[in-house]
């Protein structure tokens, strides 16, 4: 499910089989690196997307969560006040997709996954969709098997 309103609509529906909430981190800057952050969350959005249309009807992909680039140690307990709120409203699983190194050592709740940024604009169709599908095997995997072991 995806954050609009047609699938909003869907989700209330069917609440009790979607346990899983998707968020990406997204890092903002206008700063001299600015590409490589655009980078970071070209591919982070993209693959977060994807992964919503694999597993459609088993994940909630939520508003990316956009932070200033560097600022990882606020925005930690801005995070874990989002996890409170998912977690009080019955999703059990919360992942995050990330390019962002900083967050590797987080202490959040959720699964985080973190994912080296490739630069998808220089790809064509099929290869950018076969590194996508690539990353999110992997992701899935892991994910899986954290299912398995809480149904």
């Amino acid at each position: 499910m995806d954050w609009n309103v047609k699938d909003i609509q869907l989700y209330e529906q069917s609440k009790e089989y979607i346990d899983t909430a998707v968020i990406p981190l997204i890092p903002l800057s206008l700063g001299k690196d600015i590409e490589s952050f655009v980078q970071k969350g070209e591919f982070v959005s993209q693959l977060s997307y994807e992964m919503e249309r694999e597993y459609r009807g088993r994940l909630l992909l939520l508003p990316p969560f956009t932070y200033i680039a560097g600022e990882k140690s606020k925005e930690e307990k801005r995070l874990q006040e989002w996890e409170a709120m998912i977690q009080a409203n019955g999703l059990r699983h919360i992942v995050y997709v990330t390019s962002d190194y900083d967050w590797k050592d987080s202490e959040l709740a959720g699964m985080m996954f973190w994912m080296p940024a490739l630069p998808l604009h220089q790809l064509d169709e099929k290869a950018r969709r076969d590194v996508l599908h690539s990353n999110i095997r992997e992701i899935l995997s892991v994910l899986t098997e954290k299912w398995e072991k809480t149904e």
